[in-house]
C-alpha cells in the first residue's frame, strides 16, 4: 500500500510547514502543495499549484482548498492520503497513529468538532470573530438554498486533519466540495461548513478523529506570520443573522449560542 502525507500553503507570508528532514516518515511520502510565494520545504517533495490552478490565482484561500479537497489531482498512484493544515509541528508518534488508522482500511476520516455541533454555531463563530461578514454568511446560505441542499443533514466537523482512500467516490465528494467552496465564498473560506452538503449519505464520512488525538501524539500548533482577523461589533447584526439562517434553512438556533460567542 502506498501512502502520502501532504499539506498545502498558499498566499504571501502565510502558513507554516514543519521541517521533517530528520524524521522517520513512518511509511509515508511527504508532499507540500504550494503557490509561487513559497520556496523549499525540507523533507517534503514540492508541487507548485500555480502551474495547474484554473481559477484566479490571487484567491489564495480557494487555491489552498483546491488541493485540500482534491488530492487525487496532484497525488496520483497513492492508495491513501493524509492531509494536515500547514500550522502544526509533527511527531513520529502522530505519523504512526495515521498509519495505524490507514491499516484499518477506512474510506474518509475527519475530526468531530470538539465544541460546535449545529449549523448556527458554525456560522456564528466565524461571524462573531470577524472571519466572515454578515454579507458573506448570507451569500453562503443563499448559495446552499439555490443548490437545494438538505440542511437537516448538517454535521459539525473540523477538517484540519483528513485521512482519505483514493477512490472514485471520494474524488467525487472532493470535487463537489470544492465546487461549493468556489460558489459560496469570494474571500475568506470556511470549508467545514460545506462538507456535509458535498456527500450523498452520512456514512461516506466518518468523524472518528479528534484534535485531542493530535495533542496526545505531541503535535503542536505553530502560527508564524499569522495576522489577527479584524474585530467586529457582532452584536449589531447577530440576531439578524440568526433570523436569516432560520428563515432560509428552517433550522432552529440553540438558545445558548449568543452567550457563548467571543470576539477576541
Amino acid at each position: 500500500m502506498s501512502n502520502v502525507f501532504y499539506t498545502c500553503v498558499t498566499g504571501p507570508d502565510n502558513g507554516y510547514v514543519h521541517d521533517v528532514s530528520d524524521m522517520d516518515h513512518c511509511g509515508f511520502d511527504f508532499v507540500t502543495i504550494h503557490d509561487s510565494h513559497h520556496g523549499e520545504f525540507p523533507g517534503w517533495r514540492s508541487i507548485n499549484i500555480d502551474a495547474v490552478y484554473p481559477f484566479d490565482k490571487d484567491m489564495h484561500g480557494h487555491k489552498q482548498r483546491y488541493a485540500k479537497t482534491m488530492p487525487h489531482l496532484f497525488l496520483e498512484g497513492y492508495d491513501y492520503s493524509v492531509y494536515l493544515d500547514p500550522k502544526w509541528e509533527l511527531t513520529e508518534n502522530f505519523l504512526n497513529l495515521c498509519r495505524q488508522r490507514i491499516d484499518e482500511n477506512p474510506s474518509w476520516l475527519v475530526c468531530a468538532h470538539p465544541s460546535r455541533s449545529t449549523l448556527f454555531e458554525e456560522f456564528l463563530f466565524p461571524f462573531s470573530n470577524g472571519i466572515l461578514s454578515y454579507e458573506e454568511c448570507v451569500r453562503v446560505v443563499d448559495a446552499l438554498v439555490e443548490e437545494k441542499v438538505d440542511f437537516e443533514k448538517y454535521f459539525a466537523s473540523l477538517n484540519t486533519w483528513i485521512i482519505r482512500q483514493h477512490n472514485h467516490s471520494n474524488a467525487k465528494i472532493g470535487k463537489r466540495w470544492f465546487d461549493l467552496i468556489h460558489k459560496c465564498y469570494d474571500n475568506h473560506v470556511r470549508d467545514q461548513i460545506l462538507l456535509p452538503f458535498a456527500i450523498e449519505s452520512l456514512d461516506q464520512v466518518n468523524r472518528c478523529l479528534s484534535i485531542e488525538q493530535l495533542y496526545r501524539a505531541g503535535v503542536r500548533l505553530n502560527y508564524p506570520n499569522q495576522n489577527r482577523i479584524r474585530k467586529v461589533d457582532w452584536q449589531k447584526q447577530i440576531y439578524d443573522l440568526i433570523a436569516y439562517l432560520h428563515s432560509r434553512t428552517g433550522l432552529l438556533p440553540n438558545q445558548q449560542v449568543p452567550r457563548t460567542l467571543r470576539n477576541s
